[in-house]
């Protein structure tokens, strides 16, 4: 499958090229990321949890830096193989083609310097995905890419200063993690409102039929430890009522 689309961010094209290289800024920018570690020879290994759809399963990824062209000085490239595997789900493994070029023109009130992204994903499924209609893997890997480069493009204005240092969205989340050491990234994770159930969903989710597990499984509601019980409820009222009681009797005699 091939996948094509484009942002534009309004930075130089330098300054998107740079973070492009920044791993802290690229683990930012990974929404329900675990670890994200540089390896020798230009190579990446991470693990994260994709809850959409049929790609929803906890995933142990490597990528390669395959090749980067400066090309001219308005104009960048890098291609990046990559292979993800999650047990019991299958494997995705393929190539990432990102293209940035200099975007110069007017926009609001005046001249804007920016950088056009243009990417292109090509993958291949095995296993259990391999079997799903292509369409669907198509949908869930167009919104994995549309929701890193979203978070990347407010990532990079927040360091820059053209926005602010919380990510986009209603709920309450953390800090962008370039702001913080990586060697605590693995610790701060995003805390998406929604976020408590995608951890949920994890150990539910590692076959195609772990939609059906899960939805029994949080029928199932545990008690609460500290939950009071009717009887020390009474107690506390008559307890109550009887100091009460005592205390209008002493102030009568």
């Amino acid at each position: 499958m091939e996948l094509n689309d484009a942002l534009r961010i309004p930075l130089a094209l330098s300054d998107v090229w740079d973070a492009l290289q920044d791993l802290a800024i690229l683990r930012a920018s990974l929404d329900n990321c675990e670890s994200f570690t540089r390896l020798a020879h230009g190579e990446y290994a991470l693990t994260m949890t994709v809850p959409l759809g049929p790609l929803r399963a906890r995933y142990e990824a490597r990528a390669h830096v395959a090749g980067q062209d400066s090309g001219p000085a308005d104009a960048q490239r890098r291609t990046i193989n990559f292979k993800a595997r999650a047990e019991g789900v299958g494997a995705l493994r393929g190539q990432i083609e990102v293209r940035l070029r200099a975007d110069e023109g007017v926009y609001g009130s005046g001249k804007e310097r920016g950088t056009r992204i243009d990417y292109t994903i090509w993958a291949t499924s095995s296993g259990p995905l391999a079997e799903l209609p292509t369409r669907q893997l198509e949908n869930a890997l167009c919104q994995l890419a549309d929701d890193f480069f979203t978070e990347f493009d407010a990532v990079v204005r927040a360091k820059h200063g053209q926005g602010p240092n919380r990510a986009r969205g209603s709920a309450a989340r953390r800090q962008h993690v370039f702001l913080r050491p990586i060697s605590l990234g693995g610790i701060a994770r995003r805390t998406r409102m929604d976020h408590g159930n995608v951890l949920t969903r994890r150990t539910a989710s590692a076959s195609h039929g772990a939609s059906q597990g899960f939805s029994h499984g949080v029928s199932h509601q545990q008690p609460n430890p500290h939950v009071v019980p009717n009887w020390a409820w009474a107690g506390m009222i008559f307890l109550v009522a009887l100091l009460l009681y005592l205390a209008r009797w002493l102030s009568e005699h």
